[in-house]
């Protein structure tokens, strides 16, 4: 009996015809062309996982008041520590946004002590003190992943171990990665 991964069951495939090798590349070319075309039409929609997609809040002020911290005119670097944050819906990656926390809509920005600079998932605490800021305090400050009323509550993970808790109650610890899984109600 011959293994199917061995070299005598392994037939070596029939060459194309010579125009079929002259057309192929054409194909491929306009097939690659179509492709952007649909994706550059899509828009930044086309990157949003399963139709979620959670944007900053605009009314960062009011957000961080009710995470129950206070907006600054600078950074605060006595504290400082970076955790990552990981967003999954129905096992679809969900961007964290970048200004979550921050207020640009003054002369310069203000901004919590918890809070993102970009699209990376990296959530900066910058804090004249040390204390606890917790998990819940950003998921308040972002506004939306709680309100969204498609999704029941997440499941969390941290550095890969799950939470046994409510998720609300992570502390942040610099190098830690915060996973988050949202499932369909």
């Amino acid at each position: 009996m011959t293994d199917q991964h061995s070299p005598a069951s392994l037939s070596a495939p029939s060459a194309p015809a010579v125009g079929a090798r002259r057309a192929l590349p054409l194909v491929r070319r306009t097939l690659c062309a179509a492709s952007l075309a649909l994706l550059l039409a899509a828009g930044p929609a086309a990157a949003v996982a399963g139709g979620v997609e959670w944007p900053a809040a605009k009314n960062t002020a009011a957000q961080v008041e009710k995470a129950g911290l206070t907006m600054l005119d600078t950074e605060q670097l006595a504290m400082h520590i970076h955790t990552t944050l990981e967003v999954f819906a129905d096992g679809e990656q969900v961007t964290v946004p970048a200004d979550i926390g921050i207020d640009r809509s003054g002369p310069a920005p203000r901004y919590s002590p918890l809070h993102t600079h970009d699209e990376t998932g990296t959530v900066h605490v910058e804090s004249a003190e040390w204390r606890d800021f917790t998990l819940g305090q950003l998921l308040t400050e972002w506004g939306t992943p709680r309100e969204d009323t498609r999704f029941g509550a997440p499941l969390a993970w941290v550095d890969g171990r799950p939470w046994a808790g409510d998720a609300d109650d992570i502390v942040f610890r610099d190098g830690e990665t915060i996973t988050l899984r949202y499932t369909s109600r």
